[in-house]
């Protein structure tokens, strides 16, 4: 079987079984269009690209008081069928003093930020994509650590790669910030 999704003949599974099946240790799961998805846990370059990415929209959204910065929390971005997805980091723009939901995001973030990793297929990343524009996301950002390059997609399903070198925008409630595609890289 395949590490990534459930078995082809295995039946779709629905929302309220995904929210009761145990968590994993060696994979992340995610339920897309009612698939079981498991990914092998990311390493530590994944992790410190991440963690770069959060301190610096984390500490900008605060600042401005427009929204929160998650990382690897679920988004239900579809009912019929269920589809929950993770990103690797998300920007939600909305009072950030409102409570969290207990369970997944139930609105789409308004930027998902998904990091490549070896196990990942160009294939599984753009599908990934796809949803979050579908559900409603505003922009995904696709960090390439082996291309040291950011992929900006926004709908309908436009997309532009940013270089070392170059700037990415957000806009919406954190228009004016950018951040400077060396800067997910820089190593410090």
């Amino acid at each position: 079987m395949d590490a990534r999704a459930s078995s082809p003949d295995r039946d779709s599974v629905t929302l309220e079984e995904f929210q009761r099946m145990p968590e994993e240790d060696a994979f992340r799961v995610e339920l897309s269009r009612g698939r079981v998805v498991r990914e092998p846990r990311p390493g530590a370059e994944h992790g410190l690209i991440v963690g770069r990415v959060v301190r610096i929209l984390g500490s900008e959204a605060e600042a401005r008081g427009v929204g929160v910065v998650v990382t690897e929390t679920g988004f239900l971005l579809g009912t019929e069928p269920p589809t929950v997805r993770g990103p690797d980091a998300a920007f939600i723009a909305r009072d950030p003093a409102a409570p969290a939901p207990r369970g997944p995001w139930t609105e789409p973030p308004t930027l998902a930020i998904e990091v490549v990793s070896p196990s990942n297929t160009a294939v599984e990343i753009q599908e990934k994509v796809l949803e979050y524009l579908e559900a409603g996301a505003e922009l995904v950002w696709v960090i390439d650590p082996a291309s040291r390059s950011v992929t900006a997609w926004r709908p309908p399903g436009e997309a532009h790669v940013h270089r070392e070198g170059e700037i990415l925008e957000v806009g919406g409630a954190l228009k004016g910030f950018s951040l400077p595609v060396a800067e997910i890289f820089a190593r410090r």
